[in-house]
């Protein structure tokens, strides 16, 4: 484990300087953004702040990103799509405008399930590296039981049940992160097949669009590949609600 630790921290290095290099760090041969609003969502264990390079960008190049209000993504995942229901109906009533969910790891679990409920709110679904078909079951075996151990420590410190977060729950999780995207909300998933936490089979969904990209999981928020597809992803949506 600690072996993946140190290959995940160089490969995060070096994607984050190989995007601070490329120019679609700055919105190089891209359509100009529209000033639509987008919500990011942290991975297991991250926070907001993991994601503020993306939101740099995003406004960079034209959109309008919100942060999710997770400091540190663990415990409940009911209690957390609550509040991103509430915050995504929120945004919607401030820019009049439906808005996009862009999830890495837990997060785009987090997205699907937001957008199931909130679909007249939710434009299109992003997820980045997340096990969308099997939740939890797609994590890598060798992985798992650190994930597991990690989400225990905290339920010591709450009142979750016991098997929240897990397939066993009651809330219903499970089965909204990986239903299927709502009429009328695009859904998207990027991955690689390097991927040392999730299995990348997992994150395929035939009901949307695949993107493939390379480099290892933690990475997928500062890779430029991916940056590449997100804008072009929103660039496209941009000129199909322009043409309706």
């Amino acid at each position: 484990m600690l072996r993946l630790t140190a290959t995940a921290y160089f490969d995060f290095l070096q994607q984050l300087s190989a995007l601070m290099r490329d120019p679609i760090a700055y919105g190089r041969d891209l359509l100009a953004g529209d000033g639509r609003p987008v919500l990011l969502i942290p991975g297991f264990t991250a926070g907001d702040w993991s994601l503020a390079p993306m939101a740099r960008w995003l406004r960079r190049v034209g959109y309008r990103p919100y942060l999710s209000g997770i400091d540190f993504n663990v415990g409940c995942p009911r209690q957390k799509i609550e509040r991103l229901e509430w915050r995504v109906e929120k945004i919607a009533r401030e820019t009049n405008d439906r808005v996009t969910i862009i999830g890495h790891s837990l997060g785009g679990l987090l997205a699907r399930a937001t957008a199931a409920s909130r679909s007249e709110h939710v434009r299109h679904v992003i997820a980045l590296g997340s096990p969308i078909r099997n939740g939890s079951a797609g994590v890598h075996d060798r992985v798992r039981p650190t994930l597991q151990a990690i989400q225990s420590f905290w339920q010591t410190f709450s009142s979750n049940p016991e098997n929240c977060g897990t397939p066993e729950c009651a809330c219903g999780f499970a089965s909204a992160g990986h239903s299927p995207a709502a009429r009328g909300t695009r859904f998207s998933a990027i991955y690689t097949r390097s991927d040392e936490v999730v299995q990348w089979e997992s994150c395929i969904d035939e009901r949307g669009t695949s993107h493939e990209v390379s480099g290892l999981h933690a990475s997928l928020i500062v890779n430029r590949e991916v940056y590449r597809i997100i804008g072009t992803l929103l660039g496209v949506t941009s000129l199909a609600t322009a043409a309706a």
